[in-house]
């Protein structure tokens, strides 16, 4: 193929958020340079072995690779969010970034094994609502 990008972003559906990712991207100077994969709860289906939502993931990994060329993969996730049962199925604010963070890391582990020349980026946003509208931060996690 002629046609070549950087990236594969896999992030959450939620619309909340996709102004938020777009310009995080392009803070990052992806612009234009990735492929979108928008999936409720984004590392979920991987972790908890749906092998139908996990297949999906996977091959559109593999596509974007084939297709594109891509070198790394963006695993996207956010606090409060709908898949994982939002703010109210954790005991409080650590026990969910815990949560995402170890899911994201278990996703990495596999996606690491199974894809050994593709870098895996893992990044937690949060969502703080206000009258004037909702402010996004982005957390790289290392």
């Amino acid at each position: 193929m002629s046609h070549t990008c950087k990236a594969l972003v896999i992030n959450c559906m939620d619309f909340r958020f996709h102004s938020a990712i777009r310009n995080f991207l392009v803070s990052l100077g992806l612009k234009d340079q990735y492929d979108l994969v928008s999936v409720a709860g984004v590392s979920k289906y991987i972790v908890d072995k749906d092998p139908i939502g996990s297949a999906v993931i996977i091959k559109q990994i593999e596509l974007s690779q084939k297709l594109h060329s891509i070198s790394d993969v963006y695993l996207i996730h956010h606090m409060d969010c709908g898949a994982y049962g939002g703010h109210a199925a954790f005991a409080n604010e650590q026990a969910e970034r815990d949560k995402q963070l170890q899911d994201m890391a278990a996703t990495t582990e596999l996606l690491s094994k199974k894809f050994p020349q593709l870098q895996v980026k893992k990044v937690l946003a949060r969502i703080e609502a206000s009258p004037s509208g909702n402010k996004i931060d982005f957390e790289v996690i290392g």
